[in-house]
């Protein structure tokens, strides 16, 4: 009784009130499940963008690695060639000196491996002396590509000319010569060293480039010298008009793309490096969609994860706009529900920050608690190290024993590293796949590398069997680098220069841990 005429305009705008409240739920539900397509959708592309930059970084660093190992085992080679040639211009071949030259070059040859042979020819192209004990003979090499350079050019410079087959062994060579002049400087002849192609293919080998990788070594005028798959029709193919020489090269010397083969089509990441002093290139490249599976199959997983939870939001929502216009104490069990899915997220960010399988921080920990150690050290004024663990031949460790045995190798490697890791303020972390990573506050690299070497010697010395491994057992290579209180290097800088310290580990042959430059 009392105020009827209020009590029906109450009850008059309830359905009003009732429809606002769900037009209001259903635009809140809209917003949310859009909010999260566009989060996921957003990370999905900057995890596809982080995966090839990841790559890219890594075939740069092998790029100068491999550089550098070519110039290396080229230099040395021309160092006898630049000796001998002197020899001979200032000595000259007398008859009786043949024999003295002979062993000169068969003892010079026995102390490079990658040499298969020196050879010097006169004007003519006829055989004068070499170091392989062959017969001389009629022999004459006037035909070859490198003596015809030499016989129409005057410079003095190291000559390298496209792969041929040797005519002495029939083996596949690379050839690196000289010219050797009159003392009136008219031509004399040649001084050739050769060097086994398969001395580069062992080394491509060995380096993991999974299915469809590829490795080249280039000459300036595009030819194909050396190509990791080998296949001997691929040897000398001109490559002038792929993407590397009309695009790559004349913008700069070195660097990472994303470009198609001109031979097979197929698209790669690339890093690419001029080997210093030789007109020379080496590529390096990495199938783009080898690159992506990893990241493939994160973003499916992702994606089930997120329509369920979709899924289960609508379903959710369904319920609550049913009750809403049923009850009055929908508000009540609407809060109750919005705080299960606050303590449902709250849940899911502390495990978000947990490596499932071995139990260390992830990816996510890793990176949080590295960008604040770096602002701590600049702030403190304090060092800063960082260790990259790589497990070594972990595809042939999975390939052999079955991925049960690769994740319990894991964990075990996991439980060594933190066993190594006795502070309260360091970390350990697992960087992705069988790479690891531990961040060690207030220390050196000096300290850094100590640490490393004790946790590589405990893998080592925990004896895991690895049948496909050259030690018998499971080897980790480690990465080290430190930052001190004077860098002004950021994070990527960081981790960069550790992750190319592992690299040359890895290229250095393993089970070793090497400090970043």
């Amino acid at each position: 009784m009392g105020h009827p005429s209020i009590h029906d305009h109450i009850e008059k705008n309830r359905p009003g009130v009732a429809r606002l409240k769900v037009r209001s739920a259903v635009t809140l539900m809209l917003a949310v499940c859009l909010s999260m397509m566009v989060i996921v959708i957003w990370e999905t592309w900057n995890s596809r963008q982080y995966h090839l930059h990841d790559k890219e970084v890594a075939m740069s660093n092998l790029a100068q690695t491999l550089a550098s190992q070519a110039q290396s085992s080229i230099k040395q080679a021309d160092t006898l060639l630049f000796a001998l040639v002197d020899r001979l211009e200032n000595e000259g071949i007398a008859p009786g000196q043949l024999d003295r030259l002979q062993r000169l070059l068969g003892a010079e040859r026995s102390e490079l491996s990658q040499i298969h042979g020196l050879f010097v020819y006169d004007e003519n192209g006829r055989w004068i002396a070499n170091s392989n004990g062959a017969e001389v003979g009629g022999a004459n090499n006037s035909d070859r590509e490198y003596f015809i350079y030499h016989r129409d050019h005057p410079d003095r410079g190291p000559h390298i000319g496209p792969s041929i087959k040797s005519r002495s062994s029939g083996e596949w060579i690379m050839t690196v010569s000289r010219r050797v002049n009159h003392p009136d400087g008219s031509f004399a002849g040649v001084a050739l060293a050769t060097l086994y192609l398969n001395h580069f293919l062992q080394l491509y080998d060995s380096i993991d480039m999974g299915d469809n990788g590829v490795i080249n070594l280039i000459a300036d005028d595009a030819s194909i010298i050396v190509r990791r798959p080998f296949n001997e029709a691929d040897i000398g193919a001109n490559l002038s008009k792929s993407p590397l020489f009309t695009q790559l090269l004349p913008a700069a010397s070195s660097g990472t793309a994303t470009i198609r083969s001109l031979m097979d089509g197929v698209e790669r990441v690339v890093g690419y490096r001029r080997v210093e002093g030789y007109p020379l290139i080496v590529f390096v490249a990495l199938d783009k969609q080898e690159v992506l599976a990893s990241w493939r199959k994160q973003s499916m997983l992702s994606a089930g994860i997120v329509a369920v939870l979709l899924g289960f939001l609508g379903v959710l929502g369904f319920r609550l706009i049913k009750l809403m216009k049923q009850q009055d104490r929908v508000q009540t069990e609407l809060l109750g529900t919005q705080e299960k899915l606050l303590e449902l997220n709250r849940n899911l960010e502390l495990l978000a920050l947990e490596d499932a399988l071995t139990g260390l921080a992830n990816r996510r920990q890793f990176d949080l608690f590295i960008h604040s150690e770096m602002g701590r050290a600049r702030r403190n004024v304090t060092d800063l190290a960082l260790l990259m663990i790589d497990v070594d031949h972990f595809k042939a460790f999975n390939d052999q024993y079955g991925h049960l045995a690769g994740d319990e190798c894991l964990r075990k490697i996991a439980a060594i590293i933190t066993d190594h890791i006795k502070r309260p303020k360091d970390l350990a972390a697992r960087f992705g796949g069988e790479e690891f990573a531990v961040v060690l506050p207030g220390t050196d690299y000096v300290g850094a590398f100590l640490v490393a070497e004790k946790i590589r010697q405990a893998v080592l010395t925990a004896g895991l069997q690895h049948s496909e491994s050259p030690e018998g057992r499971v080897t980790v290579s480690v990465g080290v680098c430190g930052h001190g209180p004077a860098s002004q290097a950021q994070t990527d800088d960081l981790i960069g220069a550790a992750d190319k310290a592992l690299y040359v580990a890895k290229a250095s042959g393993r089970n070793m841990s090497v400090i970043a430059n």
